[in-house]
């Protein structure tokens, strides 16, 4: 059906498009690409049945905490737009989505980052400074102020009190 040549995520943004509603739009890229539009309604159909009755078990917010950890843990970046593509959504949808659940990302991040420095800092192999800069912060100081607004206390302190 797709030619050799069509990347990953021009399809996927033709099934986004297509899982929208719009039309025209799918029929234009798929004009573009060379790829019949109507097989591509019939791979979206097909899909759409396959899942219904599905049900989404774990709440989007607890996915987006998953991601948001495994990456910072990797030391990659930990942006809206790359939990939205990691579980097939628009960064729209991913927001509508977390305020429904009475969340948002930038809570998410901060409660990711503050668990991960909670263990590092548990484990007494890094200092502060070098906490600060896994965890992604241009400077020490911000992830003082970030740890105090977390805990209560100044992360040496909580180190060395063995918390």
């Amino acid at each position: 059906m797709y030619p050799q040549s069509t990347p990953f995520h021009s399809l996927k943004a033709i099934l986004n498009v297509a899982l929208n509603g719009n039309k025209d739009h799918v029929d234009a890229i798929c004009q573009r690409m060379g790829i019949n539009p109507n097989e591509v309604y019939e791979y979206v159909c097909q899909a759409m049945e396959y899942g219904k009755g599905y049900e989404q078990t774990q709440p989007v917010a607890e996915q987006a905490r998953a991601i948001v950890l495994r990456r910072l843990d990797n030391q990659q970046p930990a942006q809206i737009e790359d939990v939205a593509d990691e579980l097939g959504l628009s960064v729209r949808s991913l927001q509508r989505r977390l305020q429904a659940e009475n969340v948002t990302f930038r809570e998410i991040v901060d409660e990711a980052r503050r668990d991960i420095a909670l263990r590092l800092i548990r484990t007494n192999q890094h200092n502060i400074n070098e906490i600060a800069f896994v965890m992604g912060y241009d400077e020490p100081s911000s992830f003082r102020r970030a740890f105090k607004k977390w805990t209560g206390h100044n992360p040496k302190a909580y180190q060395l009190a063995g918390c």
